[in-house]
Order: C-alpha cells, then structure tokens, then sequence
C-alpha cells in the first residue's frame, strides 16, 4: 500500500496551524480594545471555519462524482488506443494496489495485451542492495546487451539490464532476448529478493508502465536518485516508459518531479502524477499510446505538468 511522506502536507498544515494560532493570540491580546471582546470574534472565526468545512466537503463530492463519471466513460475514451501493443507494469513496493488494478483495468480496456505485472521491492532500490543488484545484473545480462560504462549507478544499470531483457526492439519490435535469457534475469533478481511476479506470467513488452506510490523524496535521497536512473535507463532499452504516481512524487525531491526537472528526461519519459484519480489512470494508458507515437509529456494536476492529459 502507499506511504505518504507528505512534507508538502505537514507545511501546509503549519502555515493554517500558524494562521489561526496568530489569530488567536492577536485576538485575546488586543480584546480589550475590540468591538464585541474575544467571544465575539471567537464566534466569527468559529462561523469562518465551519464554512471553509463545507466548501471543503462540497469539492470533496464534487470531485469523486467526476472521477465516477470519467471512470463510467474510460471504455469509450481508451477503446482500441493500444490495440494489441503488450505493455509490461512495474511497481514500487509501496504502490497503491488500487492504483495498479486501476491501470490495468484502463489498459485491458484500450485493447493492450497484459505483459505481466513486476514488483520491484524496497531492497530494489535502496542503498543496502545496490552492490548485489549490480553484481546480479552484470552476470545475467543478455548476450549483446552492454551497460553504461559511465554511469555505473545500480539503478541505471538494472534499467538497462531489465529493459534489454523485457522489451522489444523499437525498431522491429521484436524480443531482444531469448525466453531463457529472460528467464534467467528474472530469476535471479527474485532468488535475490529485488523482484516478485507470478512465474510463467512475464512476456515482452512495447511499453512499460512504471507505477509508483506518493512519496515526496525527501526522506531518502537514494532510493529516488536511484528510480529516476532507473526509469530513464529503461527507457532507452524500448519504444517508451510512462511514470505514473501520486501528486507527492511531483514534488521538487520526489521521482516525477526531478525527471521533469531534467530536460533530456522530460523529453524521453512521459510522467503522470494524478495515478489514483480516474482520470489519471486514463492518463497514463493516452501517455503509453504517445511513447509509442514517438512523443513524451508530463501530465496530471501538479504544476510542472503540462497538461492534464494527452489529446484523445
């Protein structure tokens, strides 16, 4: 399930907490010389609250009776748009269950065949396992894929081992590796705990869907660096890769937004940071239909993204 590390949501909280004890504080301080005293104005802010409340509530139910509704009409908007074109899914270990159900459904719905779904565990990613990560995909490369030799990063190297075993040629859109080279990566990656999937359910794909979960990147510097590499050495393996996350991963430290913050990134990768909305899932499937129309954008409702969604 997700984890929200929402430093943006604790400064939020702060700046109201510090707002209303500001009022307060001015307020019984200067009450002797306020018309009506500190009850009076107690009763104002108490008004002022419970309507911010309802506003509140009102947008609350407002925006799930859209997102139902664009989730009624997802068939018709996404029928046929990736007819036949196998997209692989990645996750994160802390990825919403109902946001990767949710991609799969919309993608099952525009016609894509289900390449099989990969959980990249914490241990993928972190600092702890980056040596044994590295060692694993050095030694079960596929024949004639190399690695970068000069970034010599565990997640640009995972990418690049992972992508030439997993996606098809951009060109001729055929297998890069064999079905036991395949295998052989796969397995080794799951004996060593960095990887879990059903056995027998994993084929090559046009595009992978990268999903993550909602975290800002702030509390752990490498396991973001080391997505970021990892999704854009993944990329240069096959015809795309779209990121989709929650809005926290479109912050300034978090995955989807350091890779819109780097130009070569922003136009290889396509990002999409509403991935629990129902128009962000739908999103997502409009985005894997870009990569492979050669063409890469950062959408969602952040506002480093630019646009919600790609044209239909």
């Amino acid at each position: 399930m997700a984890k929200k590390k929402g430093r943006s949501g604790a400064v939020i909280a702060g700046l109201a907490f510090g707002l209303a004890g500001g009022v307060a504080l001015g307020t019984y301080v200067l009450a002797p010389n306020l018309a009506g005293g500190s009850n009076a104005t107690q009763t104002s802010l108490e008004s002022q609250l419970a309507d911010a409340q309802q506003q509140v509530e009102i947008a609350d139910a407002q925006s799930k009776s859209a997102d139902g509704f664009i989730d009624s009409v997802s068939g018709a908007a996404l029928t046929d748009k990736l007819k036949d074109r196998p997209v692989l899914i990645m996750r994160t270990a802390d990825a919403n269950d109902d946001d990767v159900q949710g991609v799969k459904d919309d993608l099952s719905k525009s016609g894509a065949v289900d390449s099989g779904t990969i959980t990249l565990t914490d241990k993928f990613f972190s600092q702890e396992g980056a040596d044994g990560l590295k060692n694993i995909v050095s030694t079960t490369l596929p024949a004639g894929a190399q690695l970068n030799t000069d970034q010599l990063d565990s997640g640009t190297h995972a990418g690049e081992a992972l992508g030439s075993a997993l996606m098809l040629n951009k060109d001729s859109a055929q297998p890069q590796a064999t079905t036991e080279e395949r295998a052989i990566v796969l397995g080794g990656l799951s004996e060593g705990g960095f990887i879990q999937y059903d056995e027998g359910t994993i084929l090559p794909a046009q595009v992978i869907v990268f999903v993550l979960g909602d975290d800002d990147g702030s509390s752990d510097t490498f396991t973001t660096t080391n997505e970021v590499a990892f999704a854009r050495a993944l990329d240069t393996r096959g015809s795309g890769v779209v990121v989709a996350g929650r809005i926290h991963t479109a912050s300034d430290t978090g995955v989807i937004g350091q890779l819109r913050d780097n130009a070569l990134a922003l136009e290889a990768v396509s990002t999409v940071d509403s991935v629990d909305q129902a128009w962000g899932k739908i999103a997502t499937v409009l985005a894997a239909k870009d990569q492979l129309d050669g063409k890469a954008g950062a959408y969602g409702a952040a506002a480093s993204a630019k646009a919600a969604a790609p044209s239909i």
